[in-house]
């Protein structure tokens, strides 16, 4: 007689989000070591900006895999040592909706919820982002709650082209940006929580 009892759903969920950290890694392992950063810090910041935990855990696994759609971005633009041209840049603005499909076919319960985040981490406060043009409250969040750690992390991270910025510049930049790219509550939110 077969096992009626259905797997153990938790498990599986876990081994399939840790592969999918597995596959990032391989692919482009400062990418996944990025994507682990802004996990931690999105998740601290969900706390400071008074979130529910079930969007809390939406946000922190959102951000674990808000790059993932850069799996199906060529190597000679992903991997590329140069700065970016603009067709390289047209092809990097694909990941948010490549990330979100990737995801959704996870059938995670929270799949929906997560993707949402993942394709929407590069909108933009004043409706100047990618890939659906929204902006300021129509952002989930969550969502703007990645953009500012997401560019947090990038700016204070070296790249081949580039040295690591240091701390007080980027929060100069992120001022600068408030209203525009960076929702200006979520960015006073993260300055309270760094402070704190």
């Amino acid at each position: 007689m077969l096992d009626s009892n259905p797997p153990d759903l938790l498990h599986t969920d876990a081994c399939l989000v840790d592969a999918l950290s597995m596959s990032l890694q391989m692919r482009d392992a400062y990418t996944r070591h990025h994507c682990d950063r802004v996990g931690l810090l999105a998740q601290r910041l969900a706390v400071h900006c008074d979130m529910d935990s079930d969007s809390r855990a939406h946000v922190g696994l959102a951000a674990r895999f808000h790059d993932i759609g850069k799996i199906g971005i060529p190597d000679d633009v992903l991997l590329s040592p140069r700065r970016h041209t603009d067709e390289d840049r047209a092809i990097m603005r694909e990941h948010p909706v490549r990330g979100e499909h990737i995801f959704l076919a996870t059938g995670r319960s929270d799949a929906v919820p997560v993707a949402r985040l993942i394709r929407a981490h590069h909108e933009a406060h004043d409706g100047s982002g990618y890939p659906d043009g929204l902006h300021g409250e129509s952002i989930p969040l969550g969502a703007r709650i990645l953009t500012v750690v997401d560019a947090y992390d990038a700016m204070t991270s070296a790249r081949p082209y580039r040295q690591a910025m240091e701390h007080d510049a980027v929060l100069r930049i992120l001022d600068e940006q408030a209203g525009g790219l960076i929702d200006p509550y979520v960015l006073r939110r993260f300055r309270d929580m760094l402070a704190g």
